[in-house]
């Protein structure tokens, strides 16, 4: 069966505190099982066991709330819902635990859902065929399953998030941007570095834009981590996206996927929009649908801000080069012949992350180590904001369990190693580093979740 149709964007969720601006619903997809034994199948940034699935929904809900009105100490204007879209093959891993009652239970509204797209209904042979095995074979066509976000028109806005988002200041601005269109634009007029103008196309033209989107659909940022020298095309980062749910928007993409043509080499209309992972799914056709069917109602998002990796922003071997950065944009030399620096999000100013993304640091629960990071000269930069990203999760679980957790259930943080950032909940000895020490699965937020309290501000070392 399906659901019944609403109206286009006519929000009905209200927010639990009457002083709240707006309700800004976090989505976060759930359509893979763990591999039990072994390194995990779908890399180091997957929970790998239930333990670890249920710490990282736990504490990417405490994030939001730390980051929204609910919490006191935070200056947010924005209530927020948890929303998990479970796809139906997937409830339960091998025998374990429950995983809609262990969301429900951490304060989440669960959505059971299959997939928006079935393989009959797609008319070019090329994608049909290929397409549930372009992001490493990892999900099949069930990661579609994020499309559900524009059909949420019972929000203002949705986010959809991952298990690799980490929320460090309120996104209010954007979302005043998102919600009040041209009336919001005065943030992003006066905040120029926090937006992106120029987009570059497959075809390897840069285009600028003049005039920010009258009415927006969607702020994304991009994903340069995995950009090979030669080969600059890239889709949107799926961590973070900001969106405004609409009925009409997700009928027209499911439409566009089913009946678009898709060349092997040269991707969605054969206009270049191919070649990286994901880019026959969700990520490839947002890339594709808000690069050349609505160009004119997204904001691009400068990433060292509102999804910053930590990652190297030149190409390895390539430094110095007028052609070294992954961001092709930047293939330039300053009026004095130097090659235009990249832009290196390793080093942006702390007091500025919105949002961190734990992906190329790796998560949390694998408690991640390099000892002598100077051995490895281009990793330095990287590996110390990522110390700074790893003890901001920690010292926020800390909290959480002295705070929100029933004393009975708190986990003792006795591990040793590297307390300075681990903060008593790592072990010596573990695969990349330290050995992780997991919540108690027994872990039941209030009816009210997080209710409204006050989690501290977190600082971390060299704030």
């Amino acid at each position: 069966s399906t659901e019944p149709e609403r109206e286009d964007w006519s929000p009905s969720y209200q927010p639990k505190d009457n002083s709240a601006r707006s309700i800004v619903a976090y989505v976060l997809p759930v359509f893979t099982c763990y591999k039990l034994s072994g390194v995990n199948a779908y890399g180091f940034n997957e929970p790998s066991s239930d333990r670890e699935f249920h710490d990282a929904a736990l504490m990417l809900h405490a994030s939001v709330h730390q980051n929204s009105i609910r919490n006191p100490n935070s200056n947010s204007s924005y209530d927020y819902e948890m929303v998990a879209l479970v796809h139906r093959g997937i409830q339960s891993c091998a025998g374990g635990s429950n995983r809609t009652q262990m969301l429900k239970d951490l304060g989440y509204r669960v959505e059971i859902v299959r997939e928006p797209i079935h393989k009959i209904n797609i008319e070019n042979d090329y994608l049909r065929n290929h397409a549930p095995r372009n992001n490493g074979g990892r999900a099949g066509m069930r990661e579609m399953i994020r499309l559900y976000a524009f059909k949420m028109v019972e929000y203002p806005i949705v986010v959809l998030v991952d298990t690799t988002t980490w929320l460090l200041h309120p996104p209010d601005a954007i979302f005043d941007t998102l919600l009040n269109g041209p009336h919001g634009h005065e943030w992003a007029e006066s905040h120029p570095d926090h937006i992106v103008r120029d987009t570059f196309y497959p075809n390897g033209t840069i285009a600028t834009a003049d005039t920010l989107p009258t009415e927006l659909d969607i702020m994304f940022t991009r994903d340069y981590s995995s950009m090979q020298q030669g080969d600059w095309t890239t889709g949107i980062s799926l961590a973070f996206v900001p969106i405004r749910p609409s009925l009409q928007t997700f009928r027209k993409l499911i439409t566009v996927y089913q009946k678009t043509s898709y060349g092997a080499a040269h991707g969605w209309e054969n206009k270049g929009y191919a070649k990286y992972a994901g880019s026959m799914q969700t990520k490839g056709l947002l890339t594709y649908f808000f690069s050349e069917i609505r160009p004119h109602r997204k904001l691009e998002l400068h990433r060292c801000i509102y999804n910053n990796l930590a990652d190297v922003p030149y190409i390895a071997g390539k430094r110095g080069g007028s052609d070294n950065c992954r961001d092709v944009k930047e293939h330039k030399r300053l009026p004095d012949g130097t090659p235009m620096p990249c832009t290196d999000c390793r080093i942006q100013e702390w007091g500025k992350i919105v949002v961190a993304n734990y992906a190329i640091c790796q998560s949390p629960w694998v408690c991640p180590w390099i000892e002598n990071p100077g051995n490895i000269p281009l990793l330095v930069p990287t590996l110390a904001m990522c110390r700074r990203f790893h003890e901001h999760w920690f010292a926020t679980r800390l909290a959480v369990e002295n705070i929100v957790v029933n004393e009975a259930q708190r986990t003792k943080n006795r591990g040793t190693f590297k307390q300075d950032v681990f903060k008593g909940y790592c072990m010596p000895g573990g695969e990349r580093g330290g050995a992780y020490l997991a919540m108690e699965m027994s872990t039941i937020l209030p009816p009210n979740g997080f209710g409204n309290t006050g989690l501290p501000v977190i600082r971390v070392q060299g704030q």
